[in-house]
């Protein structure tokens, strides 16, 4: 999603299509689904074993008591996919405290949306191409709640979206037993991207390592240290063209409803991907993503 004012980023129904449950996650491309199954005890250590040949060359752990404004930006101005968020700078939003970064969405009327949240990019800041980026996060559970880690191509201003290409490595709609990840890019977006539904080994309310790794071959996906979906450039290229060979920014945000989440919960009121249960839940108590914290890897 452009910090200033596009792209037409329309989350549920691109994320929706054949989608369902497979062993460890259900793999879909633009062309339908594909089971794949989950990685062998040795292909887990494997993985694990290849972290050695990665060099961290950036991060963010929220150690300090409030946001450092070398690395983020404060997004205000992105209204898009129906969300019902105004996003705020107010620390009510968007929080650092006790190691860890908080975006917070709270029932509140803003600029004539019914909530208010937060969100943050690296654009302009921390970019990087190449690379294998990871964060520690911890989501709300709640139908509607629209947590995102996700990356954008540095040049959207100049050639727009999905020319820029995304990479949304981590997104969840307030389930507590699953996410989501997908690429979009020229050939392959809004409705039709190439994205997959994962099964973490607990709830999404625990803290999980959510991964991306891009290299001139391809995009792995990764949840707490298990590979869980291999995207080569060549399957890209048979929708459209490839466009991770260059600097990617990075965003946090917890947006509420819109178009990804009514796509799966059906919920047209009160407010469109919002059922009541979750209003309430809300207005009791303010919903939070949690990052412990960001990382960036180069390979040695």
């Amino acid at each position: 999603m452009s910090k200033l004012s596009n792209p037409k980023r329309l989350g549920g129904f691109k994320h929706l299509l054949a989608m369902g449950v497979g062993t460890a996650l259900l793999a879909t491309t633009g062309c339908g689904p594909e089971e794949v199954q989950a990685p062998t005890e040795a292909a887990t250590t494997e993985q694990a074993a290849n972290r050695a040949g990665w060099v961290q060359i950036w991060s963010d752990e929220f150690d300090g008591t409030s946001v450092n404004t070398s690395n983020w930006s404060y997004v205000t101005n992105i209204h898009v996919n129906n969300e019902q968020q105004q996003y705020t700078t107010s620390s009510q939003n968007v929080s650092v405290s006790n190691g860890t970064l908080k975006l917070t969405a709270r029932l509140q009327s803003s600029n004539g949306y019914p909530f208010t949240s937060g969100r943050l990019e690296s654009a302009g800041k921390r970019q990087f191409g190449h690379t294998r980026v990871e964060a520690r996060i911890k989501l709300p559970v709640g139908p509607g709640l629209w947590p995102a880690f996700w990356m954008l191509g540095h040049d959207i201003n100049s050639v727009g979206w999905p020319n820029c290409g995304e990479l949304d490595i981590m997104e969840n709609v307030g389930y507590r037993d699953w996410t989501s990840g997908a690429l979009h890019g020229p050939g392959y977006s809004g409705n039709t991207p190439i994205n997959s539904r994962f099964y973490p080994n607990s709830a999404v309310s625990n803290f999980h390592v959510y991964r991306a790794e891009y290299s001139p071959t391809d995009v792995k996906w990764y949840i707490d240290d298990v590979l869980v979906k291999t995207t080569t450039k060549a399957e890209v290229n048979r929708y459209g063209a490839w466009v991770y060979d260059k600097p990617f920014y990075i965003i946090l945000n917890l947006a509420v409803g819109g178009s990804y989440p009514q796509g799966v919960n059906g919920a047209t009121s009160p407010y469109p991907g919002v059922p009541q249960s979750t209003v309430d839940l809300i207005r009791n108590t303010p919903q939070s993503m949690e990052v412990d914290w960001v990382r960036v890897y180069q390979w040695r």
